[in-house]
């Protein structure tokens, strides 16, 4: 009751200053082009005046809000400053899946409403007088597309390719089929492909936009590139800047004109052979859904509805003999100096979708098979390597994440008794990957035949090492790298880089230790009180059985848990030292150079490293001060 009061205070205080309160719900359209966007104002300025004005104040407000790609509209929609969008099935389905969006209403391209006007096919078109190009031939040719991630220019065809092995179309990198398509196609216009959703490692090959307009910076190889879409597409084709122009089979009646003719073009057939323009029902790479109409999906039922009696009373307002298409045509574009402006070009009516309104019903399962075929691998599986219960623990949650995304190869993990078994294992053909500690890669190396494929990345310079570092506390002040005999020493593990190589290195070359009989850990047990230097008691590294016990008294386990080289032991490890040190299990911790800073100032949510301050400790260095 007090609501409906408020409500009628607002209006009647707004009244008296002359002013009228809209409380229509909003419908903003997201726009991504200035001709879009004068479209989109024409069409809200028609439904606000006479003689509609009275109809459509029953309806959501019509808005345009300005967006610049299809990415930049759907990240709007998915963060509430935008309602609604038209996309392709393709650009659809990535709006689904990535940013809770879901289907309203499609377009159709039947003027009755048949089922099979919400339906494309997909064609091929070359020039006819570019009598050399055929599937066959079509390696290192130059491509149209309308865009990256369209289900027609870019979804079905590379689908195609791949599936097709007498198509010597390879994949160069699992999970980033631009590159794929760059590699087999001669300079491209495919818009987007460099576009960060489709150019994940920032490394796609720049031949992917080569032969897109380049007058333009701004819209260079964009949504709005001049080559962009399924017109832009057929006129860089037309245009002899590319050979082949993947789009619509109602593409060739709507692009042509301006002294081109449907009859200058021909279709080319998978497998083999050119047809007419005409016969795309034998001709065609597939068949895809009509564009849709979309909105986010954490808009609740009452509000879904709303927006689809705008649009169905748009539709039949504007629509091809619509009730007032006199007034402005909906499915018109070039009088704003653009096309397929807010909605195809071809559309004649907007259809609820009904029961198919989410992202993956609306296109279908067989679109969805197609979809995932771009991810398809060489490598099916890849099996990791893991050490310890709680790296397997992670590895499984990795599984998880790469499988939602859809990423190939099928991952899984293995668990080895330790580093040396896990060497082991790869080796014998029993796992594929494990990570490794710089020492360990040269025993990698020199006894299993490992080799290393990828790198950690410490500070995204190209080139990144990391350095070795004694680290102590600051009210320790007193330490320096020359009285460190018979202090305590926390060492990330035995034999590893930073850890237990580099300190033997730096006290065999400050005198500090005499190593004899190539006896490393009879020194270290001389020369410190107590370490943790885990695994320094496991038979890979203990072989005679003679390593000094004390290597181990430092450490924090318990029961057979105790000195392990891997996450049992709670001081493995380069956090596991700096942990040592911080507990006072040690007076110096031999790790990583960015240890300190990951463990420290709120970085680690782990209970003992809470509350823990990069400023409570200090680095020794080799010259002593």
């Amino acid at each position: 009751m007090h609501k409906y009061i408020l409500i009628l205070l607002i209006v009647i205080i707004s009244s008296l200053y002359g002013e009228v309160v809209d409380l229509r719900k909003e419908a903003r359209w997201c726009v991504k082009s200035d001709a879009e966007e004068a479209k989109c104002n024409k069409l809200v300025q028609v439904i606000s005046r006479a003689p509609l004005v009275d109809k459509y104040a029953k309806l959501p407000k019509l808005e345009c809000i300005r967006g610049t790609t299809s990415f930049d509209c759907m990240s709007m929609i998915g963060q509430n400053d935008a309602d609604l969008v038209t996309l392709d099935a393709g650009m659809g389905y990535t709006a689904g899946e990535y940013f809770s969006m879901m289907p309203l209403m499609n377009e159709n391209y039947d003027s009755s409403g048949d089922p099979k006007g919400r339906e494309s096919k997909v064609v091929a078109v070359v020039r006819k007088d570019n009598s050399d190009i055929t599937y066959k031939t079509l390696k290192g040719k130059k491509a149209c597309s309308p865009g990256v991630g369209h289900a027609v220019g870019w979804v079905h065809p590379i689908s195609t390719l791949i599936q097709d092995t007498n198509s010597e179309f390879e994949i160069k990198e699992c999970n980033v089929p631009v590159k794929s398509a760059a590699a087999f196609f001669g300079p491209m216009c495919a818009p987007n492909g460099l576009a960060k959703f489709y150019n994940p490692f920032g490394n796609n090959p720049v031949s992917i936009c080569k032969n897109c307009d380049e007058s333009n910076k701004v819209t260079y190889c964009t949504d709005n590139d001049k080559y962009a879409n399924y017109h832009g597409a057929f006129e860089c084709m037309s245009s002899k800047r590319g050979d082949v122009a993947f789009v619509r089979d109602t593409t060739i009646t709507m692009a042509t004109g301006n002294g081109t003719s449907s009859n200058d073009f021909e279709l080319l057939c998978v497998g083999e052979g050119r047809k007419s323009w005409n016969e795309f029902e034998n001709c065609n790479w597939g068949t895809v859904k009509s564009h849709i109409v979309m909105t986010s999906a954490v808009n609740d039922a009452d509000t879904r509805n709303e927006y689809k009696k705008l649009l169905q009373t748009l539709s039949d307002d504007f629509k091809p003999n619509g009730a007032n298409e006199n007034l402005f045509e909906l499915f018109e574009s070039r009088t704003y100096g653009g096309r397929d402006l807010l909605f195809s070009d071809e559309t004649k009516l907007l259809e609820d979708v009904k029961d198919k309104d989410s992202y993956y019903t609306w296109v279908g399962k067989d679109y969805r098979n197609i979809l995932l075929r771009l991810n398809d691998c060489p490598v099916k599986q890849t099996r990791w390597c893991v050490i310890s219960p709680f790296e397997m623990k992670k590895c499984e949650s990795m599984i998880m994440a790469l499988s939602a995304k859809n990423l190939k190869p099928d991952f899984n993990c293995i668990l080895g008794e330790n580093g040396r078994d896990c060497m082991a294992k790869l080796r014998d053909g029993d796992a594929d990957l494990m990570s490794l500690d710089p020492a360990d890669i040269y025993v990698g190396g020199k006894y299993y035949g490992l080799v290393p494929i990828a790198r950690e990345d410490y500070s995204g310079y190209e080139e990144a090492p990391y350095y070795a570092v004694a680290v102590a506390r600051k009210i320790g002040s007193y330490l320096t790298i020359f009285n460190l005999k018979g202090r305590r020493a926390c060492h990330a593990a035995v034999y590893t880089a930073a850890g237990w190589v580099s300190p033997i290195d730096t006290l065999v070359e400050t005198g500090q230790i005499r190593v004899e009989e190539c006896n490393a850990y009879r020194a270290m047990g001389e020369f410190f009180s107590k370490s943790c230097a885990p695994g320094v008691l496991n038979s890979q590294y203990n072989t005679d059985n003679t390593n000094p016990i004390n290597l181990c008294e430092a450490c924090a386990s318990g029961g057979l848990d105790r000195c392990l080289r891997n996450d049992r032991e709670l001081y493995y490890g380069n956090s596991g030292a700096f942990r040592c040190l911080t507990e006072f299990g040690g007076d110096v911790a031999f790790i990583k150079h960015t240890t300190v800073r990951e463990n420290t100032d709120g970085r680690n949510r782990a209970e003992w490293a809470r509350n823990r301050r990069s400023d409570d400790y200090e680095l020794l260095c080799k010259d002593g001060i």
